[in-house]
């Protein structure tokens, strides 16, 4: 919450209080379940991951997923990063002895050199295993195989050895924290702008953030954070927001902004904030001020506020109430 408190009382020159309240939301539940493996043998894979292919349900050679001769595809989801990388997390599903037209063997042999894999992300795990009759135990059933190696394939009904698989990714979270929700201008005036700080005694002078925001998430497709509100009010009286093409001080003029400095981390500042002038965008409230990737790298912005008035803005204590909210997409 910033709090942007000035007092002033003179002739002819007009000083502002000025108050500023910041309210931060999180509108994503902090963690997420990381799903269950299931696979299924089907001949579209638009929205899972294929772990190899095959050119009938029974009886059949194999080819890795690059390939794309075998309409028969292993189809693997639920899990979050699912993928078929021999690299990290993962675990070979069968050996095959070419990228096509392959015979198979199971993960334990050492005959061929290519392989077809189940992966999910860093700090996740996963396991393959071969049993009779069912993949009891296990989360899913890839399909069949008839020997331990210079094998045929099948689906789960082929044959009575079965290629079993469990799989679980990590569960994705969303952390955040404000430095200080309480800030302030301290005394406006129209002879020179104001910045405010977390004392609420404002400085005439741009060299500190107000308070900093710190985001993290490993969630797939990052975050944004979004601003809504209103501009500074003092009953029926407005200080006038700077809107969304981003301008510098103007003593003198009417003027409540913001902008937003990446102190450390990978996120970015969204236009108009992310530039050295300042804007508030009421008119599109709310108003997208960051975002960021699902890389776990904790994102630190700073966020600075800027006051100025004119000769005829009218005395009060004018506040603003500013909701930050940030959202992870899974």
């Amino acid at each position: 919450m910033a709090q942007l408190l000035p007092n002033f009382n003179e002739k002819r020159k007009v000083v502002v209080v000025c108050s500023a309240i910041l309210f931060f939301t999180l509108l994503f539940s902090p963690i997420a379940y990381a799903g269950t493996l299931s696979c299924s043998v089907t001949t579209s894979c638009s929205s899972g991951t294929v772990i190899y292919r095959m050119p009938g349900t029974s009886n059949a050679h194999a080819e890795l997923a690059s390939q794309s001769n075998y309409t028969q595809l292993v189809c693997c989801s639920g899990v979050t990063g699912l993928g078929n990388s021999c690299l990290g997390t993962f675990a070979t599903a069968l050996k095959l002895s070419g990228t096509s037209n392959a015979h198979a063997e199971q993960n334990s042999q050492s005959n061929y050199a290519n392989n077809a894999c189940i992966s999910v992300p860093s700090g996740g795990s996963v396991s393959v295993g071969y049993q009779s009759t069912n993949c009891s135990g296990f989360d899913t059933t890839l399909g069949s195989i008839n020997g331990t190696t210079n094998s045929h394939v099948g689906d789960g009904n082929a044959y009575t050895t079965k290629i079993c698989a469990t799989a679980s990714g990590v569960s994705q979270s969303l952390t955040f924290s404000i430095s200080d929700n309480t800030i302030g201008f301290g005394t406006l005036s129209a002879s020179g702008a104001r910045y405010a700080t977390g004392d609420t005694n404002g400085s005439d002078s741009d060299t500190a953030d107000a308070h900093t925001i710190s985001i993290v998430t490993n969630a797939s497709s990052g975050y944004t954070m979004t601003l809504n509100g209103a501009t500074l009010t003092s009953g029926g009286n407005t200080i006038t927001a700077i809107g969304g093409t981003a301008a510098a001080s103007s003593a003198g003029s009417e003027q409540f902004g913001l902008r937003a400095i990446v102190n450390s981390g990978t996120g970015s500042a969204t236009s108009p904030y992310g530039s050295a002038n300042w804007a508030l965008d009421t008119a599109a409230f709310p108003d997208q001020v960051a975002s960021g990737s699902g890389d776990g790298v904790t994102t630190v912005f700073g966020v600075r506020y800027i006051g100025n008035i004119s000769a005829n803005t009218e005395n009060g204590t004018y506040s603003a109430v500013l909701t930050y909210t940030i959202t992870a997409t899974f």
